[in-house]
């Protein structure tokens, strides 16, 4: 299942909300707005690149044959990003904890200028390999990934609105 999600900043300069998204403490923040419990693993950082692999734990309700599939364990993952800093894109995948050779979830982000901000594209695909219900998985996740960014897009607007952006 593919998805593609889109939101804008208004009053914003590219260079500047690129160092916001990778800002340890805007991440933080955003993270317990949205209910997610975050640990960053791995960051390696250059002057073009940044290579970060975080896990992320939702606090969310999973419906039950989802939750059976797994065994009645919370769902978590690590998020790996390769980003091209500079140039405003860069490359995602997701490891799944559960069931990790039955889940693939990767995508890009990327950044663009508009008239009045910045716009945040943020791509995939879901394939879930799991017989009878890996549509319902999918549909799921896919759901999960657009209202974390709905949220995280909210929090960011007020977020540079307190900060007179």
């Amino acid at each position: 299942m593919k998805f593609s999600i889109e939101h804008t900043f208004q009053g914003v300069s590219l260079p500047d909300y690129e160092k916001l998204y990778f800002d340890e403490a805007f991440q933080l923040a955003i993270c317990e707005a949205v209910k997610l419990k975050r640990t960053v693993l791995k960051v390696d950082r250059t002057e073009s690149h940044i290579n970060r692999h975080v896990r992320v734990e939702p606090s969310r309700e999973i419906p039950a044959p989802i939750a059976k599939v797994l065994g009645g364990e919370g769902f978590h993952y690590v998020e790996e990003l390769e980003y091209d800093l500079g140039k405003y894109r860069g490359r995602w995948r997701i490891v799944s904890g559960m069931l990790p050779d039955k889940v693939s979830v990767s995508g890009t982000l990327e950044l663009a200028l508009t008239s009045s901000g910045v716009k945040r594209t943020v791509a995939g695909e879901i394939k879930v390999s799991v017989f009878g219900i890996g549509g319902i998985i999918e549909k799921f996740v896919v759901t999960d990934i657009e209202k974390g960014y709905a949220d995280a897009a909210a929090f960011t607007v007020k977020w540079l609105q307190q900060r007179g952006r």
